[in-house]
């Protein structure tokens, strides 16, 4: 049995071994065309970390998500991460062109991740290329088939169940789907696809995980149900991706899904859903078309909600190094040499993973290339966090503190991450629940990220340290509580100056979601009270961006209130009928997303300034 590690660095070892023992499956059969399985017991041993790509698909063959996982990353990892979306938003587009010129890219040969999966995902796009440029069905299929081969052989010969297969397995098995539809494979194509969605249904435990592939196979399925008479399966399926887009929030293949069911049901009955179905439909087409997210409209659109947090090693080592007052020279002894700390920082390298730990442990730092929230090996009690999180971002405070005391009751409270990370919530419950004042709650977060007595108005503050997702989290709540003590001008420096480190980084916003919206929504509410409308409608417009550009669903409602209310009372840029087209789309999105508090109160801010009559449905 594996030695459990207590050292930071083998975090994410226990992890894959723990989730392993639980899914009952040998190393073999899991890293399958991934890597040997001598490699993978070095990653479960901690003596190796698997790249951000292995990761995804160890994890996701073992029905979860590596999402609930902060990634530290190197700039060249990174850049590939981007260029891929580059080329899944060209094959949305249906920009061939576009697609070709990326594939001749050095990313696209530069195999420095997972050479199988860095593979698989060119042969796919080549498929793309090979069917609509040169019209060559076959070509397309022949290299979808090598690309199932690299991880996966034999498996279109075999039942789907003997495998463990990985989010991008699938995206590559539904490619294969889509061609022999076009090859006029139609049955062959229909059962592969009502595969797809069992597996995913049955094997992916994660919602995260189900909610990347299982609602793409149904928007296949549902077009070949309806040729086949089965209209009724059809609506079944699509409503059930739909529940699950929008449990999650998500915007990708949402319209898609509907507009799916309501073709199914066509056939069958017409009943109240049917209705609100196409009322919240046309509001999110709406949305899309103003804000040119129009990607979400397209038969071809690939992309894939992510919900993850991504830092740059670079980035970090730098401020960490300075924070500590260190020079590179006095940094790399007895681990490196200067230069190769030079060549990190520059993000022309990235450090091994020995040198990674070392120079951690000296800069005094508790990260790892992969950090949960909770540092944990159950799989489960990220999965609970995440809900703990949804119901305090929907005001439940009951269910909140439910979920906080079953975490507090089985995590090691001794570990200071753990520590940080519920006491926060637990600070902001009390906070919330008005058993602790504004003044309590501001010293307790400053308290928490070192920054007693206002200490964030030291400018050193902000060029000395590194920004993590918990760091911002805790800005964010003492700027409210300022704001909550009557001190706005203060809550404003603070937000202003995460958002000014935040627009530095080369992580993209979208890349770090659930730092930056926050403070976006933060920002756009707070010049909003203070009168400065052209400010907060510029925040509303980043905001929505931002959400688009994510696939969320939950704060672009949001920003599209907050830019409703702000029309309102601008006098620059009053537009009646603006306003109450974002409040009706935004109440429709949001009851569809099923966020009860928004579109109450949404409901009630219509009725009193607009139409007090209003019947929605």
């Amino acid at each position: 049995m594996m030695e459990v590690m207590g050292m930071n660095e083998r975090k994410i070892s226990e992890l894959l071994y723990v989730l392993r023992l639980e899914k009952d499956v040998g190393q073999k059969k899991l890293c399958w065309g991934l890597c040997s399985q001598g490699t993978y017991c070095r990653y479960e041993n901690g003596e190796r970390t698997p790249d951000r790509l292995l990761l995804n698909a160890i994890v996701q063959r073992l029905g979860k998500s590596a999402d609930k996982l902060v990634t530290i990353l190197t700039i060249k990892e990174y850049r590939y991460f981007l260029w891929k979306k580059k080329v899944l938003t060209a094959v949305g587009h249906e920009d061939i062109d576009e697609l070709e010129r990326l594939l001749g890219e050095k990313e696209a040969s530069d195999l420095t991740i997972n050479k199988n999966l860095q593979l698989q995902f060119k042969y796919r796009m080549q498929a793309l290329v090979a069917w609509h440029k040169e019209e060559d069905i076959e070509k397309g299929i022949s290299l979808l088939e090598q690309a199932v081969e690299l991880t996966m052989p034999n498996i279109r010969f075999e039942k789907m169940e003997r495998y463990y297969i990985s989010i991008e397995e699938m995206h590559i098995l539904l490619e294969l789907a889509r061609f022999w539809i076009k090859g006029d494979r139609v049955d062959e194509a229909t059962d592969l696809l009502n595969d797809i969605v069992d597996y995913s249904d049955r094997s992916y435990d994660d919602y995260e995980a189900k909610v990347k592939i299982l609602p793409k196979a149904v928007r296949m399925l549902y077009p070949l149900l309806i040729q086949k008479n089965r209209e009724l399966e059809g609506l079944l399926l699509c409503k059930k991706a739909v529940e699950l887009l929008c449990w999650q929030g998500v915007l990708y293949d949402l319209a898609d899904l509907m507009e799916g069911y309501l073709e199914c049901a066509a056939n069958l009955f017409e009943n109240e859903e049917m209705i609100r179905y196409k009322r919240q439909l046309q509001a999110l087409r709406e949305v899309y078309e103003e804000y040119g997210a129009d990607i979400y409209q397209q038969k071809e659109m690939r992309l894939t909600y992510h919900n993850q947090e991504l830092y740059l090693i670079d980035e970090m080592m730098q401020r960490f190094r300075n924070k500590k007052g260190v020079s590179q020279d006095v940094l790399s002894e007895g681990i490196c040499t200067p230069e190769t700390i030079s060549r990190i920082e520059s993000g022309r390298r990235g450090p091994n993973p020995n040198n990674f730990y070392a120079l951690m442990r000296k800069l005094e730092t508790e990260h790892d290339y992969y950090n949960g929230k909770l540092e944990t090996n159950d799989f489960l009690l990220l999965e609970k966090l995440e809900e703990l999180e949804r119901a305090m971002s929907l005001r439940d405070w009951i269910e909140a503190r439910r979920l906080l005391d079953y975490l507090k009751s089985k995590v090691d409270m001794e570990k200071k991450q753990n520590q940080e990370t519920l006491i926060a919530m637990e600070n902001c419950i009390l906070f919330y629940e008005k058993k602790i004042t504004s003044k309590e709650f501001v010293e307790r977060c400053e308290r928490d990220i070192g920054c007693e007595n206002e200490g964030w108005k030291n400018e050193d503050f902000w060029r000395l340290h590194f920004f993590t997702n918990h760091k911002i989290t805790m800005l964010n709540h003492i700027a409210l509580g300022y704001e909550y003590m009557g001190y706005p001008e203060k809550c404003r420096y603070i937000l202003e100056h995460v958002m000014e480190q935040l627009d530095k980084s080369k992580v993209r916003l979208e890349d770090r979601y659930e730092s930056s919206i926050t403070v976006v929504g933060n920002l756009s509410i707070l010049y909003g009270k203070s009168g400065n409308m052209e400010e907060c409608l510029m925040m509303c417009e980043k905001g929505i961006e931002v959400c688009l550009e994510s696939g969320r669903g939950a704060k672009l409602v949001k920003f599209i209130v907050n830019k409703a209310e702000a029309m309102d009372s601008d006098v620059n840029v009053i537009n009646t009928v603006k306003s109450k087209k974002y409040l009706q789309q935004a109440y429709y999105i949001s009851d569809l997303l099923s966020l009860h508090s928004i579109s109450a109160y949404i409901d009630q801010y219509y009725r009193t300034n607009y139409e007090q009559d209003i019947i929605w449905y």
